[in-house]
């Protein structure tokens, strides 16, 4: 397994580039989906606010990567993005808490279904896709990587751009490529009291 750290290495921005994308990219995805989560409580359902999460960085990488030449398809109800080339695409998906640190291997948090088991046998075998599995748009797919993402019990957002291998029982656990991306510390303010709106927020990160 290889694994580029973005805060330090330039290997990292290069494979970033290549896969169409950018680390302002990534942070507007991350960002846009940890506003929608804080506005859940502990009165919403269990589990609504993360996918909540989920959902905002599947619309915004739509939104943001769609005006680009990527195609947005939906496989098995697995939301992908295609790249223009068709040669690659990206899945959003959670990881556990080993997400974005070199000193361990995450795993996607939630159970994978058949599109994305498929996609990871096709990484490790350099192979297509079964066709009966293949939308017509991933014809001439030969990668699919996952952006994981995870946010820590302190707020702070872990994200890694990584190339699956292998699925350990529902999960993906082997990676053939990991590119770990900076982590994120937003700073919220706190909810005012009263009627007076939802809390708002802001973020460290300096936006380019």
């Amino acid at each position: 397994m290889e694994m580029l750290d973005a805060s330090s290495d330039p290997r990292a921005h290069e494979w970033i580039v290549r896969l169409g994308l950018s680390l302002d990219t990534v942070r507007d995805v991350l960002l846009f989906g940890d506003a929608e989560a804080a506005t859940y409580t502990t009165y919403d359902a269990n589990g609504a606010g993360e996918m909540a999460r989920w959902s905002r960085h599947v619309r915004r990488m739509s939104e943001l990567l769609v005006p680009q030449g990527w195609k947005r398809i939906d496989p098995l109800n697995q939301p992908t993005l295609v790249h223009p080339s068709g040669e690659h695409s990206i899945v959003v998906t959670s990881g556990t808490s080993l997400t974005g640190t070199a000193y361990g291997v995450p795993k996607t948090k939630n159970p994978k279904g058949r599109s994305i088991r498929e996609a990871v046998r096709g990484n490790a075998e350099l192979a297509l896709m079964r066709p009966d599995e293949v939308d017509p748009d991933l014809s001439g797919l030969r990668e699919t990587w996952i952006l994981l993402t995870h946010a820590d019990p302190n707020g702070r957002l872990q994200a890694e751009l990584s190339l699956p291998s292998e699925m350990e029982g529902e999960q993906i656990g082997g990676w053939l490529r990991r590119i770990l991306l900076p982590t994120i510390s937003p700073s919220r303010i706190p909810e005012p009291k009263g009627d007076d709106g939802p809390a708002s927020y802001e973020f460290s990160v300096a936006r380019k």
